[in-house]
């Protein structure tokens, strides 16, 4: 007893801190206006969750029409467009026929023009205690007219009584707290291609999709993924490359959508098998029947005719058994027979047991019969052959087409074989097929970026289509190919002939471009006009030339015109598919020459002057005169006068476009030292606005005195303190002399102001 949700269904989780609104509630306490009934539902008060009626697929006797599908739709729609995330929650009851009839809930973002499922239903005997279901909607989210319905499909045979539901409520939600819905119908009986295997999934998400996986395992293997392809509206595409004939692939996906606070799903787990798939019923299950020493039916063996079009070697079988409480199956045996004249003949391998994979939760499951340990007795084959099994412990169950479209099936009963009218579900899988191509090839990258591929293709195939990955493509055998970028690229071999193609696909790295080393040289002879040549390696394409005065250029080998005169970074930066360089040097420019500006600045101590060039424009030569007859030819000269005076000292500064001179007076004073010995600082010297006077061991009341050069006392002070500073700012340049003097001392000395 059990109820089953579609594999690709989750749970929403929902926050009590989500702001929600309740759209949509029935209780099923006032009848059936909510609703627009195909088929016998109502409401009934055999069962309730709530006060006194439920809603249910069959309220009267008989209980529903036996193969007849009747549906329950809500009559008007709900408005989710203004939502982020929605559900349904209800209660309910299930009692229907295991394995046979099952119970559908579905959404429709417009109004009931197309439908999506959410849930499927399906056990026995759950009739004691209501149970509550919670589904996510946000796969039509975003819709403004989104309606739900339930959807009955019984089989044609055994009546249950149904499906009970009450409390059947719709809620919105302010936030996205679900993840997308991932569709995905899986091809039945495991059905897979040779070659590369496209599945395709549709995803639902009110906030998007950021991206998506497929996860594969071969025989069991670990899981590798392939990013799924948007395929337009919300269809993806995974393409699982190319595995070995009769390899067991288990697969899921997992998606997360676009919301600023992520919502990651998975589906669960589906399977192929890789090959060619050969089988002729429709998949469509009406009745079971058993099979086997002891079965009821008398039918000892079952078979399926395969026939085979060309030279092949058969790799898996698949037989589709049945299970349920009352119906459990043994062991089976698997047979390939020979064709003898229209019916199983000889057993061309040994027969081998394996289990049913049909289980009480997945009671039609196919059994997946592996035949590659006996590739030796399968190769080669060609025409009819019988796939089928027996039960020499028992009974073991099959799932049945009636009537059947493929005639193909027989059954041993008595001692001898008979057709039936109906299908058994059984396949085999087969490798490529003897004269239709078996794609493979080979490549020469050792003159990356240039590749050489090779057709190795079996099966004499007579057209070639390649694809390079980077977007060209070639339809000669065996093609030379030249790649533009470095990069990984998958390349696919398609061969053909008249009996069929096949795929092969590798993986080329090309590694052969490498960024440039960015390098250059100048040429300055026609000095300011400098011209520039790269010397960069690994084939640049693209240039982009800084001159270091606000111009630039994107030309490879550029030529400046400098305005000025000086010393100028340049840069380089060289480009190609691969990458960027730079590379700077400095580049000087003097034929711009002007004459200098000359100037310069002194500073002394007692009668030792040191001069400063101050001059402009890049003066090359300099001449000093002292004003005491001396000279110098260096440019930031040291001279010593031989007493205190005033000097005129001129510099001349010059350059190739001419020279500059400037004159300036400099103004010693040496018995300053006088006045330091006697416990008196004066700075600075030379002054310019004011002059600090200091006194160590003087007492207070000191009277001073400045005199200029004729005697004449220009400043006069008594001084309160220690410290007394004189405002000079008024006094012309010269040299004057300083006078301090109490009733115990007096001490006099040089000094130069100087403006």
């Amino acid at each position: 007893m059990k109820y089953y949700y579609l594999p690709i269904i989750f749970l929403a989780i929902w926050g009590s801190a989500q702001a929600q609104v309740e759209v949509f509630n029935d209780d099923f306490e006032s009848g059936m206006d909510n609703w627009v009934v195909d088929g016998y539902w109502g409401i009934t008060d055999e069962y309730a969750y709530g006060g006194a009626f439920s809603l249910t697929d069959s309220p009267f006797d008989p209980t529903y029409v036996a193969g007849e599908v009747q549906t329950v739709t809500m009559a008007s729609g709900v408005d989710l467009s203004a939502a982020l995330d929605a559900n349904v929650t209800f209660y309910a009851l299930i009692d229907l026929e295991e394995g046979f009839d099952y119970m559908y809930l579905d959404a429709s973002p417009n109004g009931g023009t197309d439908w999506i499922n959410i849930a499927i239903f399906n056990g026995e005997d759950m009739l004691d205690e209501w149970m509550f279901f919670d589904f996510a909607l946000g796969a039509v989210v975003g819709s403004d007219d989104v309606k739900l319905r339930f959807r009955f499909v019984p089989d044609f045979f055994v009546e249950f009584d149904g499906m009970y539901i009450d409390n059947f409520v719709i809620t919105s939600f302010e936030t996205d707290a679900s993840p997308p819905l991932i569709i995905h119908d899986p091809l039945p009986l495991y059905e897979g291609a040779l070659g590369v295997n496209t599945l395709t999934a549709t995803l639902l998400d009110a906030s998007g999709i950021s991206s998506t996986e497929l996860w594969y395992s071969a025989d069991g293997g670990s899981f590798s993924s392939v990013s799924g392809t948007a395929a337009g509206g919300d269809e993806y595409t995974y393409t699982v490359p190319a595995l070995s004939p009769g390899t067991w692939v288990d697969y899921y996906f997992t998606a997360t959508d676009d919301y600023d606070i992520p919502n990651t799903t998975g589906s669960d787990t589906f399977s192929y098998i890789s090959g060619n798939y050969i089988g002729y019923d429709n998949a469509e299950i009406d009745f079971v029947q058993d099979v086997g020493d002891a079965s009821a039916s008398g039918y000892e063996f079952a078979a399926v005719r395969i026939t085979l079009d060309s030279f092949t070697t058969v790799v898996s079988a698949v037989i589709q058994n049945y299970t349920d409480f009352s119906r459990p199956n043994d062991s089976i045996e698997v047979h390939i027979w020979a064709d003898d004249a229209g019916l199983p003949g000889d057993d061309l391998i040994t027969p081998f047991k394996v289990f049913p994979e049909a289980s009480l939760e997945f009671p039609n499951k196919g059994t997946r019969i592996d035949l590659r340990p006996y590739a030796d007795e399968l190769e080669g084959l060609i025409g009819d052959i019988y796939v089928g099994y027996g039960t020499p412990d028992g009974t073991a169950w099959v799932s049945q087409t009636t009537p059947g479209i493929a005639d193909r099936t027989l059954v041993y009963f008595g001692a001898g074989w008979f057709e039936l009218s109906d299908d058994y579900h059984f396949r085999v899988v087969t490798g490529s097929y003897s004269g239709a191509p078996t794609a493979n090839f080979t490549f020469d990258a050792s003159g990356d970026p240039v590749v050489t591929f090779t057709d190795l293709t079996e099966g004499f195939p007579d057209a070639w289509t390649w694809e390079f990955g980077d977007g060209a493509t070639s339809t000669i055998q065996n093609p030379v190919h030249t790649y533009t970028t470095n990069g990984v690229y998958t390349v696919c071999l398609t061969a053909e002939n008249a009996l069929g193609s096949s795929t092969s696909c590798q993986d080329v790295a090309i590694a052969s471009f490498s960024p440039p080393a960015a390098d250059f040289s100048f040429d300055d002879s026609a000095d300011p006009l400098i011209a520039f040549t790269d010397l960069s390696t690994n084939s640049p394409d693209s240039w982009s030339w800084t001159f270091g005065d606000g111009g630039s250029s994107s030309l490879p080998n550029p030529t400046h015109n400098y305005a000025t005169n000086g010393t100028f970074e340049v840069c380089l930066i060289a480009g190609n598919a691969a990458g960027t360089d730079e590379v700077c040097k400095n580049v000087t420019v003097e034929g711009n020459l002007v004459a200098p500006e000359a100037d310069y600045a002194y500073s002394s101590v007692g009668l030792a002057v040191n001069f400063t060039d101050l001059s402009t424009n890049s003066p090359t030569f300099w001449g000093w005169t002292f004003g005491d007859g001396t000279t110098s030819l260096e440019q930031n000269p040291a001279h010593t006068y031989a007493s205190a005076g005033s000097y005129e000292v001129c510099m001349t500064a010059g350059n190739l476009a001419g020279t500059d001179e400037v004159c300036k007076q400099v103004m010693l004073a040496t018995n300053i030292l006088e006045l330091a010995a006697a416990g008196v600082t004066v700075h600075p010297n030379p002054a310019q606005a004011y002059l600090m006077v200091t006194t160590y061991n003087w007492s207070a009341g000191t009277q001073l005195q400045l005199l200029d050069m004729r005697g004449a006392i220009v400043l006069e002070r008594i001084m309160e303190d220690q410290q007394l500073q004189l405002d000079i700012s008024a006094l012309p340049s010269g040299l004057y002399q300083l006078i301090l003097m109490n009733d115990y001392k007096i001490a006099t000395g040089g000094i130069a102001i100087e403006k």
